[in-house]
């Protein structure tokens, strides 16, 4: 018998956790397991290349579009619509990505309607909870509910243990898988060439969305430091605009870097960003584990990084990048300019960029990491509920 895996998460759109999902759904051994997906909203779908049968939306009405209704209401019906859903499927197992979904499932773990469910932490608490105060207490109690956790970091799972009383008995840590193949240093030279850009620049680049714990404005004033020093610097910025965009366009122009910046506001081809640059920086103040660090690694880059989270899991000081403080362009900056003035340096870390994607950070290896886990979880005895929610093994 295949054991069937029910996916759910918020949507398919362009993002580390959606890509991990795809990965999964498309790669998992189609032998032994037979996956599903559930998705909040349909947005993204386009990107699953004819697996449509195996979809079920919820239909969740968007925090902007719901009006005076309260929030509660719309996540009632969205757990009635998910209950049903998943009593058409019938899964073995239900693997919920990001905080939303992952209190879905918690509730039903906990009303005991839901088979076992693998709840999916993918960044550091930080960053979502101190939104709102009850969204934290129910995030952190489907957590408990969950009978497993999965954290794609040692940072993740450490603050799981610590801060929501999880036992490490019930936690795991797969990394992030990356396409080595799609993510390759090869194309590099034709790529450059369609940013306007020549072997003589050097190019220093961020791959993230426009929110404000990217830190793009760190991004910037580093930049400004760079370029002050490095005429030849050119600075690419990629990502979707979540409220920050317009201060950061705002910030190249009153330092004088419009003319040595370009800024791509999303893409479905990341992998040609990141074939334009010869220094990823990463000025993130929180992280769980960046997936566009990998994929920068595999494509032969050097990185400094904001020692934050699950990044010195990726980075390797000395070896293939340099880890700074948070809120610290200027020492981004002095890093930058050390590293970009010793070609040999830069050739030997790119290399070991590389090296270390193929080694630990493969597709392959994280396919199998949680095909083990989902038969782990259906063969063992599940705890019971209450020694979950007050967080005994």
């Amino acid at each position: 018998m295949k054991i069937k895996v029910c996916y759910i998460i918020g949507s398919l759109a362009y993002g580390g956790a959606e890509g991990q999902v795809l990965e999964l759904i498309h790669r998992i051994d189609r032998e032994q397991f037979e996956p599903w997906l559930v998705l909040e909203t349909e947005k993204g779908i386009e990107r699953l290349n004819g697996f449509r049968k195996y979809v079920r939306n919820l239909g969740v009405v968007p925090i902007g579009g719901r009006g005076m209704v309260p929030r509660g209401y719309h996540a009632a019906r969205a757990l009635g619509r998910l209950s049903s859903h998943l009593h058409e499927i019938r899964p073995d197992v239900v693997h919920a990505y990001l905080p939303a979904c992952v209190i879905y499932a918690g509730v039903g773990r906990a009303l005991k309607i839901f088979p076992p469910v693998i709840a999916s932490r993918r960044s550091l608490v930080d960053c979502y909870r101190p939104n709102s105060r009850l969204g934290a207490v129910a995030d952190k109690m489907a957590t408990r509910a969950s009978d497993f956790v999965l954290g794609n970091s040692r940072a993740i799972i450490e603050e799981v243990v610590k801060l929501d009383g999880v036992p490490e008995s019930r936690t795991q840590v797969i990394y992030n898988g990356v396409d080595a193949q799609r993510f390759s240093p090869a194309r590099r030279p034709e790529v450059r060439a369609q940013f306007g850009w020549n072997q003589d620049h050097l190019v220093f680049g961020i791959v993230a969305n426009f929110t404000a714990y990217k830190r793009h404005l760190d991004f910037v004033r580093a930049a400004s430091l760079i370029h002050g020093s490095m005429p030849q610097a050119r600075f690419l910025l990629v990502g979707e605009d979540r409220g920050q965009m317009s201060a950061v366009r705002g910030a190249i122009a009153e330092a004088g870097l419009g003319p040595f910046t370009t800024i791509v506001p999303g893409t479905t081809t990341p992998e040609l960003a990141f074939a334009a640059m010869d220094i990823y920086l990463c000025t993130s103040e929180t992280e769980g584990f960046s997936n566009v660090l990998l994929e920068a690694m595999a494509t032969g880059l050097p990185v400094i990084s904001t020692h934050v989270g699950g990044n010195p899991e990726a980075v390797e000081e000395g070896v293939n990048g340099i880890l700074v403080p948070a809120h610290a362009p200027e020492t981004m900056a002095r890093a930058a300019l050390e590293l970009a003035r010793n070609p040999e340096r830069l050739r030997r870390w790119s290399q070991n960029s590389r090296r270390k994607v193929e080694e630990a950070f493969s597709l392959e290896k994280m396919v199998q990491a949680h095909e083990d886990l989902y038969r782990r979880v259906v063969q063992q005895k599940p705890t019971p509920t209450w020694k979950r929610l007050v967080g005994r093994a």
